[in-house]
């Protein structure tokens, strides 16, 4: 899928499929097999959840913080030629198939310790959430308001890239996900 060109309905329809998609791949696992890791420097599925729940809040903000017209422009929001090199550089650096890594913002990075099962459910309503939040501003331009990425303060790009860099991004890691529990060693559900 070429994330760079979805529209906004196109945005606010990927929330809810991410909801049914988390929730049918995910929602059967106990707390145990959400939490298993293969190692220390891997990740395991409620971290995964976790973290897209930590980097959307921020995400989120940034995109409120641009949309609020009493809000001031920042240098970064006011050259004319950044958003639109930042963009699709940022979406197409998270897109599933995206073979690059990169280390986590500070905020998010999810928690190291165990994370509950109602992980899932909490991903599943703040996809919704989400969709709404999206619905709440699809009659505006978002593709001509420029946001500041709440991670590098000298990237900037349209609040529309910035809704398709998130649900990019979730996509990312989604995968992620869904290979640890195809992982040699990933625990069997305990009946």
């Amino acid at each position: 899928m070429d994330y760079t060109g979805l529209t906004v309905t196109g945005v606010e329809s990927e929330f809810p499929a991410m909801a049914r998609d988390a929730q049918s791949v995910f929602g059967s696992l106990n707390e145990q097999q959400l939490n298993w890791r293969r190692d220390g420097s891997s990740w395991s599925v409620a971290q995964c959840l976790d973290h897209l729940l930590n980097v959307n809040r921020e995400m989120f903000r940034a995109i409120d913080t641009a949309m609020d017209p009493s809000q001031p422009r920042t240098l970064w929001q006011r050259l004319p030629v950044m958003p639109g090199f930042f963009g699709p550089l940022m979406i197409k650096s998270q897109a599933p198939q995206a073979t690059r890594k990169f280390k986590a913002p500070a905020a998010g990075v999810p928690s190291s310790s165990e994370i509950d099962a109602r992980i899932i459910e909490r991903f599943v309503a703040h996809q919704h959430a989400s969709a709404a939040h999206v619905r709440a501003f699809a009659a505006r331009d978002v593709a001509g308001v420029v946001m500041v990425s709440p991670f590098a303060s000298f990237v900037t790009y349209s609040v529309l890239d910035g809704c398709r860099l998130i649900v990019t991004h979730q996509r990312r890691h989604f995968e992620q996900a869904r290979r640890v529990t195809a992982e040699p060693g990933f625990p069997a559900a305990h009946v």
